[in-house]
């Protein structure tokens, strides 16, 4: 039940095969998820969420890195996702990206702050039983850590206190090198960051850095997300923004 538990909230055990994970999310949630959270404060059984609007933000323009040979880094795979407002008037959003960094670019020993802001006194990151719903976790080595399919969260609907939502979208991992660190900054309401420390040396490949958050509101959030690189040689700044438009439709409590 631990090991359970420690899954569905987005901990680092090992990954069960990535073609069983949504059959055990489904098959197994609703008949443990009680047991699984019983130090959690939290009963019930937990309610499988769709993400009802999808949106694709425009990639970033390209910037050069400094002190480099002309390498490039952007964000791309930008995009939002919205489930049904709740009978509280609560609705799920999902903002996600990734920081791509060419091959052979003078990054390393860097420094990388990811933010993600999001408009509206209300909107905060959702919880989990256990720690925010914010991927990828801080982490001594971050390729170590697996990406997931599906994350619960603490959201009214359909007479429970917990949903079970799809982030099956993301990689396989959180990292495309070794040794990177990454470290939660101290939490703001309305922001969500991500601290990478990168390991010596440029990166042999095209160094990928996913993230996504899960948020809810009462009101429709306006996004920004935004990466800056910081090297010996100086600074570049990444960004894209956007915003679902129209009030999902509220649940069918039924």
């Amino acid at each position: 039940m631990a090991k359970l538990r420690e899954w569905i909230s987005g901990g680092t055990p090992d990954r069960p095969p990535r073609g069983a994970l949504i059959v055990i999310a489904v098959g197994l949630i609703a008949t443990v998820a009680a047991a699984a959270l019983a130090n959690t404060e939290l009963s019930g059984d937990a309610a499988q969420l769709e993400w009802v609007r999808i949106k694709e933000l425009p990639d970033s323009r390209s910037v050069t890195i400094p002190g480099g040979d002309g390498e490039q880094m952007q964000l791309v795979d930008a995009g939002l996702r919205a489930s049904g407002m709740n009978v509280s008037g609560y609705t799920l959003y999902r903002s996600a990206a990734s920081l791509r960094i060419e091959a052979g670019a003078p990054v390393g020993s860097s420094r990388i702050l990811c933010s993600t802001s999001a408009s509206g006194s209300d909107t905060e990151v959702a919880q989990t039983p256990e720690l925010r719903a914010s991927y990828p976790r801080s982490s001594d080595d971050l390729i170590d850590q697996p990406a997931y399919e599906v994350s619960l969260v603490e959201f009214a609907s359909h007479g429970t206190g917990l949903a079970v939502v799809e982030i099956e979208d993301l990689p396989d991992n959180f990292a495309t090198e070794q040794g990177i660190k990454l470290e939660w900054p101290t939490y703001r309401t309305g922001f969500e960051h991500w601290r990478y420390f990168l390991p010596p040396g440029p990166p042999a490949k095209d160094l990928v850095l996913p993230s996504t958050a899960i948020w809810r509101a009462t009101k429709i959030p306006e996004f920004e997300i935004s990466c800056e690189l910081t090297t010996s040689a100086g600074e570049a700044t990444v960004s894209t923004a956007g915003a679902l438009r129209g009030r999902p439709a509220p649940i069918d409590e039924g």
